[in-house]
């Protein structure tokens, strides 16, 4: 999961791979670049459209902010083979889309709610932290935000 991170960082920092750590560095090791920022920008895009309707995963969505990212699902292995009906549903995004300020990575080991895809499982996970760290980080929301409608007069008819 960690790598799977690391991978989509990449297309955060605009082609460039740094080497990842858990410390908090004020000065982040200097980066190699692997790809073009256009490329990078392409795949932004294409794991944006991932997350839209139509997508794999409309779950990913988060109020405030645009995404973007993959799923995934796999048997767990079994033995010298894989479990039939145990799975590991995944996402893998990033936010802002844009500008991106953090890779979130999710892995749901045998679900049990009776759905185990990666959009299904794993992009509502990744919803809520996205949406919550960005907001403890302070960084502003990219999207607006529409007003939710949650009750309507009608007038009487009688």
């Amino acid at each position: 999961l960690f790598q799977l991170a690391q991978a989509y960082s990449v297309f955060a920092r605009d082609g460039h791979m740094v080497p990842m750590s858990l410390l908090k560095n004020h000065q982040p090791p200097p980066g190699v670049r692997v790809y073009s920022p256009q490329n990078a920008a392409a795949m932004r895009h294409m794991l944006h459209l991932v997350t839209i309707p139509g997508g794999t995963a409309q779950k990913a969505q988060t109020m405030g902010y645009s995404v973007g990212g993959k799923t995934g699902t796999a048997h767990k292995q079994e033995g010298r083979g894989y479990a039939g009906k145990k799975y590991r549903g995944f996402f893998v995004g990033l936010a802002p889309i844009e500008q991106p300020r953090i890779v979130v990575a999710v892995m749901i080991d045998e679900p049990t709610n009776g759905r185990y895809y990666g959009g299904d499982v794993a992009a509502p996970v990744f919803s809520q932290t996205v949406q919550q760290t960005l907001r403890m980080m302070g960084v502003q929301p990219d999207l607006s935000v529409k007003p939710q409608i949650v009750a309507k007069a009608e007038p009487e008819s009688f």
